[in-house]
């Protein structure tokens, strides 16, 4: 009997720095995963210059170049030069705001506890800019912190944006669902759903779509980053009774070819457009786009 207990007693003390050693190595591994998710999809929308990305710089100027055809006896010629600013006062104020409008104490320590618990939570942005015909635009963001599980990571954002010409305004409202995996080393499989409504519109719409986008497909080839994704959609208007207005299937590239702040960009695919009879019709467009400051 001594023997038996002794070498229980002697597995349980073997298996007890054991399992917390395991423990630990599965925190790790969790940890290390989590970050892989969240630095792939940074980096891979950043290269996109996506604009849920693209916003977190302070400022930036961008010229665009280049044409789209579509099926049309003509090409329509692509040239656009506008600029964002981000007005981290602004953020700041709108931040205490939100902070002190939710405290029920009166406590300074609660509310700052409170404000805490918000970031935590919430990020906020606001900019401004000139783009298009011209126009100016204001646009305010709220959107969560992303949640990482195992190799999904999922984010909400709330869109604000009011936009003026010479003769008109427009007032817009997004939410958007970004529902990422990573399948491979800087390779996602992405889930996006959208809600958009405007002021100068009476009804809502809906995009869905689903892609993959793989970061340096040709690193062996092509020495200078690029990023292509194969996307697949669909846009119906009003959410309830909506019927479904197009279909698109898309192949988009993005390589980076001089310095940092010019890139080439080409889209190829074909859209099934409802006023079309949901006639396939392909179409190209390629441009160039030059940066300048913080971008």
């Amino acid at each position: 009997m001594k023997t038996v207990a002794g070498r229980a007693f002697l597995f349980l003390s073997l298996l007890t720095p054991s399992a917390y050693s395991q423990e630990n190595f599965i925190d790790l591994l969790h940890r290390e995963i989590s970050f892989a998710v969240h630095s792939t999809v940074e980096k891979v929308d950043q290269f996109f210059a996506d604009p849920r990305i693209k916003e977190e710089s302070r400022s930036y100027l961008r010229l665009t170049s280049g044409f789209i055809y579509d099926g049309k006896p003509e090409f329509n010629t692509i040239m656009k030069l506008d600029f964002k600013l981000r007005l981290t006062k602004m953020e700041e104020r709108i931040k205490l705001f939100f902070g002190d409008l939710k405290s029920k104490s009166s406590n300074p320590k609660d509310k700052e506890r409170e404000k805490n618990q918000l970031d935590r939570l919430l990020k906020h942005r606001f900019s401004i800019g000139i783009s298009g015909v011209p126009k100016i635009y204001a646009k305010y963001e709220i959107f969560n912190i992303p949640i990482v599980y195992k190799r999904w990571e999922l984010s909400v954002f709330q869109r604000f944006r009011i936009e003026s010409r010479i003769y008109d305004y427009r007032l817009e409202e997004r939410t958007q669902m970004y529902l990422d995996r990573l399948i491979a080393p800087d390779t996602l499989w992405r889930i996006f759903v959208e809600r958009y409504n405007a002021s100068n519109i009476h009804y809502q719409r809906l995009n869905y779509a689903t892609s993959l986008r793989i970061y340096n497909p040709l690193k062996k080839i092509y020495k200078r980053n690029m990023a292509t994704e194969l996307l697949a959609g669909m846009g119906q208007n009003r959410i309830i009774n909506g019927r479904i207005e197009n279909y698109t299937v898309q192949y988009r590239a993005r390589a980076n070819f001089w310095r940092k702040w010019a890139f080439f960009n080409i889209h190829i695919g074909t859209n099934w457009e409802k006023y079309r009879g949901f006639k396939g019709t392909p179409f190209i467009q390629v441009y160039l786009e030059f940066y300048a400051g913080s971008y």
